[in-house]
């Protein structure tokens, strides 16, 4: 990965802000920058701390959960950028099993003593990590990109300016090269004026018969405290309080059904919620709101007395 060093960048606050809502309308951009300035915005200026270009930060840099992350070959290139140099390779049998992904950094002001980082597929299956797909189907790729950000961590973290995590890390669902996967199911075509509300009034009993379920990993982290109460929030705001209604909006954004709120994982709820946000709440006169909840769960271990 090509790092660009900003060339005496003079550009002020208020042209990255007009530079933002300009690059914000491209459909090339990842899915969490797609229509929203404000997210360009926050990557351009987290991209001037690492001392990167925008398109670089946009591609290279996600945010997971508020916690900002890095592909490993973003990592690699912060590193070898400082002048220390990385070295990655693999290990294998006779019969070409893979064995390991081995890292190992010598800082230019250390040259006499070599960090070293070695995941193995047990140690990975030790940590719960290989039950998801794609360390099933990339596990040479997930090795290396856990040894890099190992060692990087251990031996240069000064040079990572807090992205020293890959997304996948972090909890994300990742294709082969760390980047993030955002998935949802195909949007349907709203009418002018129409709200979230009326766009989902597909039975949940008909998008289960549809959509086939994809197991959840054990090892995904499940749905957060904060998340439950926001997701609830939002529902209400766009006054969606029928049960299967909500579960049917909630499966048409992640692609698989669900029975209540705790099934989802951080990243499903981030996405219900992003969708939510995303979208004006209806206008219902007063005498008409209704206050309820995506999901009766009971007991609820997020209420808002806890």
């Amino acid at each position: 990965m090509t790092i660009d060093l900003p060339a005496n960048r003079t550009d002020s606050l208020p042209e990255r802000i007009q530079y933002s809502q300009a690059l914000a309308v491209s459909n090339l951009l990842p899915t969490q920058y797609r229509g929203k300035p404000e997210n360009v915005l926050y990557a351009i200026e987290f991209g001037r701390s690492l001392g990167i270009e925008p398109i670089a930060a946009i591609t290279g840099v996600h945010i997971i959960e508020g916690k900002p992350s890095a592909s490993s070959g973003l990592i690699s290139a912060l590193v070898r950028r400082a002048g220390h140099r990385l070295r990655v390779w693999v290990e294998r049998d006779a019969n070409g099993t893979l064995l390991a992904a081995i890292a190992t950094i010598i800082r230019k002001d250390d040259p006499d003593f070599e960090f070293r980082s070695t995941w193995t597929m047990a140690r990975a299956t030790s940590a719960g990590l290989t039950n998801k797909s794609v360390w099933k189907n990339y596990p040479e790729a997930m090795l290396k990109a856990r040894a890099v950000s190992e060692v990087a961590r251990e031996a240069c973290e000064e040079e990572l300016s807090g992205v020293g995590y890959t997304p996948e890390e972090l909890g994300a669902e990742v294709n082969s090269d760390g980047s993030v996967v955002v998935t949802t199911a195909p949007a349907r075509a709203n009418q002018p004026g129409q709200t979230i509300r009326d766009a989902v009034a597909q039975p949940v009993s008909e998008v289960a018969s549809t959509a086939a379920p994809e197991p959840v990993a054990e090892a995904e982290r499940m749905i957060s405290g904060p998340q439950q109460k926001k997701l609830g929030a939002l529902m209400r705001e766009h006054n969606i309080t029928d049960r299967d209604t909500a579960l049917a909006f909630v499966a048409d954004v992640i692609g698989r059904p669900v029975t209540s709120r705790n099934e989802l994982t951080m990243a499903e709820a981030g996405k219900v919620i992003d969708t939510l946000e995303s979208a004006p709440p209806p206008t219902v006169p007063d005498d008409e709101v209704v206050d309820g909840d995506i999901v009766d769960d009971t007991p609820d271990q997020y209420s808002e007395a806890s």
